[in-house]
């Protein structure tokens, strides 16, 4: 039998990181994992949280371990978890159920606040490996053993991966509660202007003022268009009558006619003639 051990300390605090862990699988880092069910759950006489959940997954294991051993191509682990919330602790195991009789593998996780820094979380992971009834049984419980330290590193950045996934999503929700509140808070001040100063009745006030200052405008400028209108026909008509009171008459003659007498004769002769309103006979 081998044992195998190791200790990480997550940045943040036991809450968070339990959760996380709740949250862990599936994972792009695990790909191993392939079902997860949950067979048994409950909650003891002093408060602590019991659950007992079964993994499917195919063999962690380097492939010659797996064929040398004549491993079945997929596994099946039974994992029981304790959650004490009122002491922060949080210890889950892991048994192999597959090919129990020849590799008994029991691994061991406590979740656990750090003593030096409280909002910090002290994970210590163990692991007992025994390989029964083949040759070579120690070098085979060595090689899992450091295939062991692999999959834990593994393992640690598929948590802190949803460590921060968490921590994303709590600013969110914390944006957007304060958003909310804000414009809840928005709508109530302006609720309040509007009730102690009446804005909106001055708003509707000033926007009928402002039609009626329209309309007015509207109706001076159709005057002014209808009296300039007015005044331009009545200034054609007497124009037209202006014109119809000058009479022009004009003769024709021969080349010449007028070449050897003077321009008030030629005028005279010419048969023009004007005679006006304005002048009198």
């Amino acid at each position: 039998m081998k044992l195998w051990t190791t200790e990480h300390t997550f940045s943040h605090p036991w809450k968070k990181v339990t959760e996380a862990a709740w949250k862990k699988y599936p994972n792009e880092l695990n790909t191993n994992v392939t079902a997860i069910d949950v067979i048994d759950r409950k909650v003891t006489d002093d408060g602590k949280l019991r659950t007992t959940r079964i993994f499917g997954s195919t063999w962690n294991l380097p492939t010659f371990i797996t064929t040398l051993l004549g491993m079945p191509d997929s596994c099946y682990a039974v994992e029981h978890s304790e959650v004490d919330v009122k002491n922060e602790r949080m210890v889950l195991k892991m048994i192999n159920y597959t090919f129990w009789g020849i590799l008994a593998v029991e691994e061991t996780l406590v979740y656990e606040p750090d003593k030096e820094n409280p909002n910090q979380t002290s994970l210590t992971q163990g692991a007992k490996i025994s390989v029964n009834g083949i040759h070579f049984s120690n070098y085979f419980e060595d090689v899992i053993c450091t295939n062991f330290e692999s999959t834990s590193q593994k393992g640690r950045r598929a948590l802190q991966q949803v460590l921060t996934k968490l921590e994303v999503e709590s600013i969110i929700n914390t944006v957007t509660k304060e958003i909310q509140e804000l414009s809840a808070d928005i709508d109530k001040t302006t609720a309040k202007i509007n009730e102690e100063f009446h804005i909106s009745e001055k708003l509707q006030g000033l926007s009928k003022d402002l039609d009626k200052a329209t309309s007015i405008i509207n109706s001076e400028f159709q005057l002014f268009s209808e009296k300039l209108t007015s005044e331009f026909s009545n200034l054609i008509s007497k124009l037209d009558t202006e014109l119809d009171q000058i009479t022009i008459k004009v003769s024709t003659y021969d080349d010449g006619a007028f070449s050897n007498i003077g321009l008030a004769a030629a005028v005279k002769q010419s048969g023009i003639s004007a005679v006006s309103s304005d002048i009198n006979s």
